[in-house]
């Protein structure tokens, strides 16, 4: 018989958007780290997240070794320190050779660093003006249609 495995994702930093991928990730039945070096951090998590709590720096290679980095899927830097994530996002993708790998950037400037990498960046803000775009042109239509 086979079993299917299990996809490991980890994500360093229980910010809110942290914990809201981790709980989104976690009903789908995926196996979910999260890593943060504050353990208060963890109560943002949702009631049901089923996954692993990992208290440590995610920049230690060691900490990203026994959340499973060398077998996982997917890696989220997805603490409030750019510089944090881009150093997390450059571990895993350069050193770990994790296949799917994301940075959360506030500061959208800093992009450039991870050009031509396995490194996709998540920028909140560019993500919101783009969401706005969308359903003002959505009410835009409506309105002009009537």
């Amino acid at each position: 018989m086979l079993f299917k495995k299990t996809k490991t994702f980890i994500i360093v930093g229980s910010s809110r958007f942290g914990s809201g991928l981790a709980g989104m990730l976690s009903q789908k039945g995926s196996r979910v780290v999260v890593i943060d070096i504050n353990e208060d951090a963890f109560r943002k998590l949702p009631d049901d997240f089923s996954g692993y709590e990992i208290i440590g720096d995610g920049t230690d290679v060691d900490i990203l070794k026994q959340a499973g980095i060398e077998e996982a899927s997917m890696v989220i830097a997805a603490t409030d320190d750019d510089n944090t994530n881009l150093l997390i996002a450059q571990i895993a993708s350069r050193i770990f050779h994790v296949p799917n790998v994301y940075s959360r950037l506030n500061d959208k400037n800093k992009e450039k660093l991870i050009h031509g990498f396995n490194i996709k960046p998540i920028c909140p803000f560019v993500l919101s003006v783009n969401e706005f775009s969308r359903l003002s042109n959505e009410e835009y239509r409506e309105v002009s249609s009537l």
